[in-house]
């Protein structure tokens, strides 16, 4: 009777860290650098099993399960006028509370980013909600950068760049605002978008360096790359080298 008792409490610990582990994936995760040139796309993961997905039109996620170190994503795709079921299995590569990365017999990976709501980038305002919040994480940091760079075509382009992290998480996202003076019949023309902020270390012209990262969640604009000091941020090129000219390409730190 007690060897009974000792696997009903064995098989009773193993159900609830099954159950730990899972809680880990439930959210909602957005594909970082997408194939598909939409605005965001990814994928919820619900506590009961079920998926739905996000920005996907013709890929229909339904169902989701861990087995070991693979998860399986099933559903219907959509296309050519025929709806077919699916199953996917993929390696769970790594997964933290902010980051997952899945991949497939080493040929390709996606990695994830989770947030707290579907990003809209088109309100601005709720930029610093799509950060997961997590009671380790500590405060909330706001951080705004502002300078006048160079531009090919124009008088310049005034960048504006709040970066949103929790202080215990280099990483988090951000918004940018960027003005081109007179670039439209004398009329400054703006844009504005928001995406996710990587913390690097190190490039080829200095290992202890600390680079931003700013990647945009509708990858219509390109990648932006910092050479990080606390009072001021300089514009790298796409290889994080730093650009060589003698025009200023420094935003400072305004709050």
């Amino acid at each position: 009777m007690k060897r009974i008792y000792f696997l009903l409490i064995i098989g009773l610990l193993s159900a609830c860290q099954v159950k730990k582990t899972e809680s880990l994936y439930v959210g909602h995760w957005v594909e970082i650098m997408p194939v598909n040139k939409q605005i965001v796309q990814g994928i919820n993961l619900n506590a009961d099993g079920t998926a739905s997905s996000i920005g996907m039109e013709t890929l229909k996620y339904e169902n989701w399960e861990l087995n070991d170190k693979q998860i399986t994503l099933t559903g219907k795709s959509i296309g050519n006028g025929q709806t077919i079921d699916f199953s996917d299995t993929l390696d769970i590569i790594e997964i933290t509370p902010y980051t997952m990365t899945l991949g497939k017999l080493d040929k390709y990976r996606i990695n994830y980013y989770r947030v707290e709501d579907v990003p809209d980038v088109n309100d601005m305002d709720n930029v610093p909600n799509l950060l997961q919040k997590s009671e380790a994480g500590g405060d909330l940091e706001t951080r705004i950068y502002k300078g006048t760079l160079p531009a090919a075509s124009n008088l310049g382009i005034v960048y504006e760049i709040t970066l949103y992290n929790y202080k215990n998480n280099e990483n988090g996202v951000f918004k940018a605002k960027l003005t081109y003076l007179e670039a439209e019949k004398g009329k400054d023309v703006v844009f504005e978008f928001a995406g996710l902020l990587y913390t690097l270390s190190g490039n080829t012209e200095n290992k202890n360096a600390t680079i931003l990262q700013l990647i945009p969640f509708n990858n219509k604009e390109d990648t932006m790359n910092f050479l990080y000091q606390e009072k001021q941020l300089t514009l790298l090129d796409k290889d994080m080298k730093p650009i060589k000219s003698e025009l200023n390409y420094t935003l400072k730190k305004v709050e």
